[in-house]
C-alpha cells in the first residue's frame, strides 16, 4: 500500500513538474532548486524528462537510485548509478542515444542528467547520472575564445540577410526566373567581404585552464567501460565523405560510428536569435552548418537565463571551445536489444556552446561563434552539371583543420556521383593573416584512377597543416573557397623530345627548347619552354632533365640537405610558416614542363663531396658576379629569377634528358 501511494505521489509530482516546464516556455527559464549529492541516497525515487517523438511534448520517466560511483576518489567522476521504469522507457527501450542531459529531480529539485550507460548492458538498467553540482561548475570556466581579429557574425544580421535572401528567390521563382542551381536556395547566408576585414588591435587573451588540464590527467575509473547517450546527426557528406570524416574525427578523439550516424535532413541553417530552450528539450552542437553539417544531439539539463548545460557529458572535450548551438527536432526512436537512438532534424543556429567539459557541455543562447564560410563551386564537363555548396565550420584550429578538406572532398564526390579516372583542375583561395595581402591561392592539376577527389585536396591539407600549426602565433582565417572543374578521363601526357634553340651557349644566356609531348590516347603537341643558362655554370658539357612539376628529384634534394648540414643548418628546426608557405606555393604544379640540371646521385662519399664542392663553388661565383654587378649600378632593379617552366592543359608523367654546351665567357 505505501509502495503504490508513494508512486501515485511520484506520479503526480512528476505531472506537475512537466506542467511547469511547459508554462515556463513562454518565457527565459530560471536555474531550479538543486539536491546535493550528499542528500541522494540509494532507494530514493525521482522524475526525468525528455523528448521522443514529433509533438515535442517534453515526457516523464521514472528513476531509482541504486547507489552512488566515485564519491571518494578525487580521480574520479561521480556518478549516480540508477534504473529507469516507465512508459517511456517502454516504448524507447531503455536510455537511448540523444537522451543524455536528461534532466533527473528528486522531490522536485534538480539532481542532475542522464549521461551514460555500460556498454553491451541492457539500457534500462544501470544508467548513469552527473550530479548537477559537477556540472554547474562549467558555467564558471574562463571563456577566452570568440575573440579573433575577423568580426563576429551576428545571429540576428545572419538572419535577417538569409529572410531576404529567400524573398528575392521566391520572387524570381514567380517571375519565372529561378535559379538552376538546385543547392542555391539551401546555401547559408555568409557576409559580404567588404563586412569581413580584419579589426585592427584586438588581442586574443590568453588564460592557463589549469583545471581542464587536471580534467584530462584524473581519467573516470568509473566510466572506463561506458557509452555516452548522445547521438550524431551528419548531412550532405554521403557514404565516401563519412568514411573520411570518421577518419578525421579520431584525431579529435571522437570515436565516430559511421553505422550508427543518422542523416540530418535538410541542410538549411537558419539562425533563430530569440529561441528558448528549456529542461529536457533536444538541443544540437554542432562543429559545421549548411550543406555539409555535422554534431550531436543531446538534451539539456538546465536553463539559467541565456546559459544552458547540456549532454551531462564531454562532445570533444577540448575544454573552452567555439561550436554551434543548434535546436532540435525529434521524429522518433529506434532502438536494439543494447542500444537505441532518438532520430530527427537540426534546422536552426540558436548560440555557441563555449564549453566542454568532463560533466557535459556549457553554451550562451543568442550568441553566433566564430566561423570560417567554406564555398566549394564543382563544375563536372561531362554532365554540364555546375553546384555551389555553401557551409560555415566552427572557428576552431582542429576542426577547420579536419573538417574543411573532407567539405571539399564530398563536394567533388557528391557532385560527380560516379568513381571512375576523372581529371580535376582545381584552385582554391584562403584569406587569412597569411600571404600576400593576406590572401594565398594555389592551382594544380591532378588524375587518379579511382578517387580524384581524394588526391585533389592533399595541397589544401598540408597547407592548412602549416597554418593551423603554427607554433607562434594564432592564424585568423577568414574564408576558404574552392572552384573545380572535373572531366572523365586521363588528362596525362608523355614527354617525347626536347630540343634547344640553340645548342651552344653562354652562362647567363636566355635560350628556348621545343618540346613535344603525347597526350594520353591523343596527338602529339609541341609546348615551347624558357630556360636560363646558370650565369655561374662552367664551361662544358650542361645535362638537363626536362619533366613534369609532380616528379620530385631526390637527389637534388638530399645535396642540397647535405649542403645545408655542412653549413651548420639545424635541420631538426623547422622553417618558419612564412617560408614554408612562400616554398609549398612556389612548387611546381603537376601540368607544368620543367627544365633543369641534372643531377647526379653519388655512388660514395667521395664522389658525394665532390659534388657539394662544385656546387658551392658555382654559388660562390654566382654570389660574387650578383655582388659586382649591384656595385655598377646600386639603383638598377633586381633581375627576377629564371622561370624555366611552362603550363599545359595535361599532368606530364615521365623525365627525359638533353643537354647544351657552355662557351666560355670572354
Amino acid at each position: 500500500m505505501h509502495r503504490l501511494f508513494g508512486k501515485m505521489k511520484k506520479r503526480l509530482l512528476a505531472a506537475c513538474l512537466s506542467a511547469s516546464l511547459l508554462l515556463g516556455s513562454t518565457a527565459m527559464a530560471a536555474l531550479p532548486e538543486i539536491i546535493s549529492l550528499q542528500d541522494v541516497k540509494p532507494g530514493m525515487w525521482g522524475t526525468g524528462y525528455t523528448v521522443v517523438d514529433s509533438s515535442g511534448e517534453i515526457r516523464p520517466f521514472d528513476v531509482e537510485v541504486v547507489g552512488i560511483l566515485g564519491d571518494n576518489s578525487k580521480m574520479s567522476a561521480k556518478r549516480i548509478l540508477v534504473n529507469l521504469y516507465g512508459d517511456l522507457i517502454e516504448e524507447t527501450g531503455g536510455a537511448i542515444s540523444g537522451m543524455s542531459g536528461s534532466p533527473i529531480y528528486f522531490g522536485g529539485r534538480l539532481a542532475g542528467a542522464l549521461s551514460a550507460g555500460y556498454k553491451d548492458m541492457y539500457p534500462t538498467q544501470r544508467i548513469m547520472l552527473t550530479p548537477i553540482e559537477d556540472m554547474l561548475k562549467i558555467w564558471q570556466y574562463p571563456d577566452t575564445l570568440n575573440r579573433t581579429k575577423f568580426p563576429q557574425l551576428d545571429l540576428r544580421k545572419l538572419k535577417a540577410e538569409r529572410e531576404k535572401f529567400q524573398a528575392a528567390e521566391a520572387k524570381k521563382e514567380a517571375d519565372g526566373k529561378a535559379a538552376s542551381d538546385e543547392h542555391e536556395d539551401a546555401s547559408v547566408a555568409v557576409p559580404d567581404e567588404h563586412e569581413a576585414d580584419p579589426v585592427a588591435d584586438t588581442e586574443v587573451a590568453e588564460v592557463q585552464d589549469a583545471a581542464a588540464e587536471a580534467e584530462k590527467d584524473a581519467a573516470a575509473d568509473v566510466l572506463a567501460d561506458t557509452e555516452e547517450k548522445n547521438t550524431y546527426f551528419a548531412s550532405g557528406f554521403g557514404s565516401k565523405g563519412m568514411k573520411l570524416l570518421q577518419e578525421g574525427m579520431g584525431r579529435l578523439g571522437m570515436k565516430l560510428d559511421y553505422d550508427n550516424v543518422w542523416d540530418a535532413g535538410a541542410s538549411v541553417m537558419q539562425a533563430r536569435p530569440d529561441a528558448v530552450l528549456e529542461p529536457g528539450s533536444p538541443v544540437g552542437v554542432a562543429l559545421s552548418v549548411g550543406d555539409f553539417s555535422f554534431g550531436a544531439m543531446g538534451t539539456v539539463t538546465a536553463v539559467d537565463d541565456k546559459k544552458i548545460l547540456a549532454f551531462g557529458h564531454p562532445y570533444t572535450h577540448r575544454g573552452n571551445v567555439n561550436y554551434f548551438m543548434t535546436d532540435a527536432q525529434v521524429i522518433s526512436t529506434i532502438h536494439g536489444p543494447t542500444n537505441g537512438m532518438k532520430l530527427g532534424n537540426v534546422n536552426g543556429i540558436i548560440g555557441r556552446i563555449n564549453q566542454d567539459r568532463q560533466d557535459g557541455v556549457g553554451g550562451i543562447l543568442g550568441q553566433m561563434p566564430q566561423t570560417v564560410p567554406v564555398i566549394v563551386t564543382v563544375h563536372d564537363r561531362d554532365t554540364g552539371r555546375s553546384v555551389t555548396y555553401n557551409s560555415m565550420l566552427a572557428y576552431d584550429e582542429e576542426v577547420v583543420s579536419v573538417l574543411a578538406p573532407v567539405v571539399v572532398y564530398s563536394s567533388i564526390s557528391n557532385t560527380l556521383d560516379r568513381q571512375d579516372g576523372s581529371t580535376a583542375s582545381l584552385k582554391f583561395s584562403l584569406r587569412s593573416n597569411y600571404g600576400e595581402k593576406g590572401l594565398i591561392e594555389r592551382r594544380n592539376m591532378f588524375y587518379d584512377a579511382e578517387d580524384v577527389a581524394k588526391v585533389s585536396i592533399g595541397e589544401l591539407n598540408d597547407i592548412l597543416g602549416v597554418i593551423l600549426g603554427n607554433k607562434e602565433k594564432e592564424p585568423d582565417l577568414l574564408d576558404l573557397k574552392v572552384d573545380v572543374t572535373v572531366e572523365r578521363g586521363r588528362k596525362t601526357a608523355t614527354l617525347i623530345s626536347a630540343v634547344p634553340s640553340k645548342k651552344d651557349v653562354l652562362p647567363g644566356e636566355k635560350i628556348t627548347f621545343d618540346t613535344t609531348i603525347q597526350p594520353y590516347r591523343g596527338e602529339k603537341i609541341k609546348v615551347t619552354v624558357p630556360y636560363t643558362v646558370p650565369k655561374a655554370q662552367a664551361p662544358g658539357n650542361l645535362a638537363l632533365d626536362v619533366h613534369g612539376g609532380g616528379l620530385v628529384n631526390v637527389a637534388k634534394i638530399l645535396l642540397a640537405q647535405q649542403a645545408a648540414i655542412d653549413a651548420g643548418v639545424n635541420m631538426d628546426e623547422e622553417p618558419p610558416v612564412s617560408i614554408q608557405l612562400q616554398d609549398m606555393l612556389a612548387s611546381n604544379c603537376n601540368n607544368e614542363i620543367i627544365i633543369e640540371s641534372t643531377v647526379v646521385v653519388p655512388k660514395n662519399d667521395d664522389e658525394l663531396k665532390e659534388s657539394i664542392k662544385k656546387a658551392k663553388k658555382q654559388a660562390e661565383q654566382l654570389a660574387k658576379q650578383e655582388s659586382n654587378n649591384a656595385g655598377r649600378n646600386n639603383n638598377a632593379p633586381q633581375e627576377p629569377a629564371p622561370v624555366n617552366k611552362a603550363a599545359t592543359e595535361y599532368i606530364i608523367e615521365n623525365i627525359i634528358h638533353t643537354n647544351v654546351n657552355v662557351l666560355e665567357m670572354k
